[in-house]
């Protein structure tokens, strides 16, 4: 489980059929068989060196992922998993993709940009606005809604630490949408 609160952009260094060697800037040590989120995907740590760590990604996770159509030199987002106990800035983010969308509009509004996304028409049920969704691993709030679409606002932070700063119209993003939302529909019958 992750929060969403991007630690570091990383970079796909080799991609050698399943297998993707990304480098990274952690100081601490990785261990085998420890989680990781790559721009919101989770994948397991199958080895590592003091600055990479290699992760396999079967075709079923690629296809329904970014990772399809990554290629070496890419930069991805980084999250190491959540630690219990400890605090919680982002949202409840288990890194299972729901669907991939495409950034339909960029536009910078006084300090901030407001990006729209599309989504899946049965996807639209999951959205509420104000309520949490995760873009590309990041945790951050829809702040408006529109037929099979949603809208995120960017602070300057967010655009500077995570690669949603180098994302255009037509871009591609990993869409996690909120799990507690999930949890709701399936109780009340609804999905």
């Amino acid at each position: 489980m992750f929060t969403g609160i991007i630690e570091e952009i990383g970079c796909i260094k080799k991609i050698d059929g399943n297998i993707f060697t990304i480098t990274h800037q952690f100081t601490e040590p990785f261990s085998i068989g420890e989680s990781i989120g790559l721009s919101g995907m989770c994948a397991t740590v199958i080895g590592f060196s003091d600055n990479e760590f290699s992760v396999e990604i079967m075709e079923v996770s690629r296809s329904r992922t970014l990772f399809g159509s990554a290629k070496e030199s890419q930069q991805i987002n980084l999250e190491r998993p959540a630690q219990i106990g400890a605090r919680n800035s982002g949202h409840f983010v288990l890194g299972h993709i729901d669907q991939v969308g495409e950034i339909i509009e960029r536009k910078k509004i006084g300090d901030y940009e407001l990006y729209q996304i599309s989504i899946f028409p049965e996807n639209q049920k999951y959205l509420v606005e104000k309520g949490s969704i995760a873009v590309d691993g990041i945790s951050l709030t829809v702040s408006g809604l529109g037929k099979n679409c949603f809208e995120i606002s960017i602070i300057t932070h967010t655009l500077t630490h995570t690669t949603l700063g180098t994302k255009q119209k037509g871009d591609l993003v990993n869409i996690e949408f909120d799990i507690l939302g999930k949890y709701v529909l399936r109780e009340r019958g609804n999905e």
